[in-house]
C-alpha cells in the first residue's frame, strides 16, 4: 500500500490496491479489473472476510482522493521550498546580520507558504 507521510500524519496514495488493503487489511488477492463485483481472480482472507464490492472499493478510492487532494499544498511546498543547504545559508546570514524577523530565510519560506496555503 502506497502512503505519504506529512509530519506525524500518514495518508494513502489513492488507488485500487490501497483501497482494498484499507478495506480488507488481512486479505491476499489478485484481480483483473473493476468492471463488476466479481472482479477478483483469487481471494484469501484468514479472518473469513468476503471480498469488497466494486462500489465499496470505488467509494474508498474516492475518500482517498479527497485526503490526497487536501495535502496537495504540502506536496507543492515540498517542491517549492529552497534546498536545505540554501536555507541553512540564508539562516546563517540572517543570524549574522541580526535579521531574524524579516530576513531572506523568512521571506523565502513565507513566499512558498503564501503561494500554497494550507486549506482550512
Amino acid at each position: 500500500m502506497a502512503t505519504r507521510k506529512f509530519h506525524d500524519i500518514e495518508y494513502p496514495v489513492p488507488g485500487v490496491d490501497t483501497a482494498i488493503k484499507i478495506l480488507r487489511p488481512d486479505a491476499r488477492y489478485s484481480f483483473t479489473n473493476l468492471q463488476d463485483d466479481d472482479c477478483f481472480d483469487a481471494w484469501e482472507d484468514d479472518t473469513g472476510t468476503t471480498p469488497p464490492t466494486r462500489d465499496e472499493i470505488l467509494k474508498e478510492v474516492e475518500r482517498e482522493v479527497e485526503i490526497y487532494n487536501y495535502y496537495l499544498y504540502e506536496r507543492n511546498r515540498e517542491k517549492a521550498f529552497p534546498k536545505m543547504v540554501d536555507q541553512l545559508d540564508m539562516l546563517y546570514h540572517d543570524i549574522k546580520n541580526g535579521n531574524l524577523e524579516n530576513g531572506s530565510w523568512i521571506q523565502a519560506i513565507d513566499e512558498v507558504k503564501n503561494k500554497y496555503p494550507k486549506p482550512d
